[in-house]
């Protein structure tokens, strides 16, 4: 009887936990703003929604019209003191999944990182995969 209990419960859960991350992920409305406090746990990164960019830190911004903006070091050097600059570039959204170019201080880099989750105060994110493109 447990066991049977147990085969039928399972499905429940997964598929309940399976609706609840879909619905975290689908409303773009909590992806655009701010993101800073970079907390790097395992494979998962960690933000938290800010009002703007912190000056001397690493953060993004997702802006209207898929413009991207991200905070990072302004050159190749990244011994202290490390000097912070804005580079635009473009976001896209296909369900969980982002698809990120933009500038950096060598030439452009494409990113695709997946959502694992995002409300109004959070986002969790995982690098599917970052390539980076010199321009010199």
């Amino acid at each position: 009887m447990m066991k049977k209990l147990i085969l039928f419960l399972f499905p429940v859960l997964l598929f309940s936990c399976e609706k609840e991350l879909e619905l975290l992920i689908q409303n773009s409305d909590e992806l655009m703003g701010s993101w800073t406090n970079q907390v790097v746990n395992d494979t998962i990164m960690e933000f938290t929604k800010a009002d703007s960019l912190n000056n001397n830190d690493y953060g993004f911004e997702f802006k209207p019209n898929q413009v991207f903006i991200e905070r990072k070091n302004s050159g190749w050097c990244g011994t202290p003191p490390i000097a912070y600059a804005d580079f635009e570039g473009t976001w896209q959204r296909q369900d969980s999944i982002l698809i990120i170019i933009v500038e950096y201080w060598g030439g452009t880099a494409d990113y695709k990182w997946e959502i694992s989750s995002v409300d109004e105060n959070r986002l969790k994110i995982y690098k599917v995969s970052e390539e980076y493109h010199n321009e010199f």
